[in-house]
């Protein structure tokens, strides 16, 4: 049987199939313009439904070497909502990654370079998703949240792609700068 991912509050949970996400999601009410106002708790309190929720690290020391192709977002200020678009993120190290996230951060500092400390703030996060085996990838990745901050100025936008660590940290394992500079308001 093929399991699925499915999103509840801001957690990405696996689940056994298509029919128990989709029972869970309609248990909790769950509808396609509010799963991010529905909590983990409340599945587990209202469904007979089983689900998995791991947190898996990589070993500890240097972030896997991943490949992000065809980063876009957009924040719609009407329904308060960021979306991150992902073509394709691809596992091209010698081992399976940990958990994963996306992270759109507005830089005061300009363009993220390797090593370099960025002044701003981070407006959204994706839930976790599960690992990537060695030479896989995840395509047509769509992550729609809820901003966590808006500070108003001018920023460059950056996508992070952040890997969970055995040492409990979240490492930045691939990244997209953006040309234009955004304003907020």
């Amino acid at each position: 049987m093929n399991k699925v991912f499915g999103q509840i509050g801001d957690q990405m949970y696996v689940f056994c199939s298509e029919k128990c996400r989709s029972a869970i999601w309609h248990k909790i009410g769950v509808k396609a313009s509010d799963t991010l106002e529905n909590s983990s708790a409340d599945a587990e309190i209202h469904t007979g439904y089983s689900y998995e929720k791991k947190e898996t690290g990589a070993k500890s020391g240097a972030p896997t070497k991943l490949i992000l192709d065809g980063c876009e977002y957009s924040y719609s200020a009407r329904t308060d909502r960021v979306t991150i678009s992902v073509t394709s993120l691809k596992n091209k190290s010698g081992e399976k990654t940990g958990n994963l996230r996306f992270e759109l951060f507005m830089s005061k500092s300009g363009p993220f370079k390797p090593g370099q400390k960025n002044e701003g703030f981070t407006m959204a996060t994706s839930a976790a998703y599960e690992p990537l085996r060695v030479n896989s990838a995840y395509t047509n990745i769509k992550s729609t949240m809820r901003p966590l901050d808006k500070k108003s100025g001018t920023y460059t936008p950056i996508i992070f792609v952040r890997e969970y660590n055995e040492d409990g940290d979240w490492h930045i394992s691939a990244y997209a700068n953006f040309p234009n500079k955004e304003k907020i308001l």
